[in-house]
């Protein structure tokens, strides 16, 4: 058995704050523990059971509580099921860590199938976009619409600075260094709230990394053969990559996407622009 938890009394503390998000949580929810053969997922679900499913996959270093500002628009419409990515700082439980992208795909198989969906809509944020694309290009039966939300190293490598804004906050976590490297990933004037900025910082300092995916770049050939229909959203600010650049990349390499920029945003799109992002999503879904 494998922990993300350096101690019992760490793991309590992250416990807490993640209930202290869900205490506040905008819709009614279910949690669910899904049987893989990596381990068990957990999973909060929201909105009716007969609604058509969205998935949702968070950025590392979070969990399924990031998506607390867009789920009352987004479960409004749809079953949404929000997955802690086995070994990355949540509830899931690691038998055996994802070290491939085949072990991605395997797992994200084995969580529809124990949520018992078929074809899904798929929606991911930073390395949840990365494991999103990777699903699709290897299932695209299993797909019916593919969000992306500013997805880390789909289509560029992940950049020096990306390590070392993040890295010591991982290595050394002190509250200081955690708020820096987040706020590094705000644009300008913004900031994330206070119950979310506190589970990070104790996510960082009492969570071990399980997670041995490092996402690459996909071949130019895949991306031109997908033809599920997708939607590549990132903010003008984007730190990461070049917004503009990645928006003209990402329509090139994917004849079936559509991409738009969001303004007054950076790389946490979905919560620093919640209104723009839950409306464009929809309206995405709803084609």
């Amino acid at each position: 058995m494998y922990t993300i938890f350096k101690t019992p009394e760490g793991e309590q503390r992250f416990h807490d704050a993640y209930s202290k998000i869900l205490s506040v949580w905008p819709v009614p929810y279910d949690t669910l523990d899904i049987s893989t053969r990596f381990g068990t997922t957990h999973v909060i679900a929201c909105g009716k059971p007969e609604a058509p499913p969205l998935l949702l996959l968070h950025g590392m270093t979070a969990n399924s509580t990031m998506w607390k500002e867009n789920i009352a628009d987004l479960s409004g419409r749809y079953r949404t099921y929000a997955v802690d990515v086995m070994g990355d700082f949540g509830k899931s439980v690691v038998t055996k860590p994802l070290q491939s992208p085949e072990d991605c795909n395997l797992w994200l198989s084995d969580v529809l199938d124990g949520l018992r969906l078929g074809r899904t809509n798929v929606l991911g944020h930073s390395m949840g976009g990365w494991l999103a694309l990777n699903f699709a290009l290897h299932a695209p039966r299993k797909v019916n619409r593919l969000i992306l939300l500013a997805p880390v190293g789909a289509f560029y490598s992940i950049p020096l600075q990306f390590m070392f804004k993040v890295y010591p906050a991982l290595l050394l976590p002190s509250p200081r260094r955690i708020e820096r490297a987040w706020n590094w990933f705000l644009a300008k004037g913004n900031r994330l709230d206070e119950l979310a900025m506190g589970q990070a910082v104790e996510a960082y300092t009492h969570c071990r990394m399980l997670l041995k995916v490092i996402p690459k770049r996909f071949a130019q050939e895949q991306l031109q053969q997908l033809a599920v229909p997708t939607l590549f959203l990132v903010g003008e600010e984007e730190v990461i990559y070049n917004a503009r650049k990645a928006a003209k990349l990402v329509r090139k390499l994917i004849p079936t996407a559509e991409t738009e920029i969001v303004p007054r945003a950076s790389h946490c799109l979905n919560a620093e622009q919640a209104e723009i992002v839950n409306g464009r999503i929809l309206r995405f879904l709803n084609q």
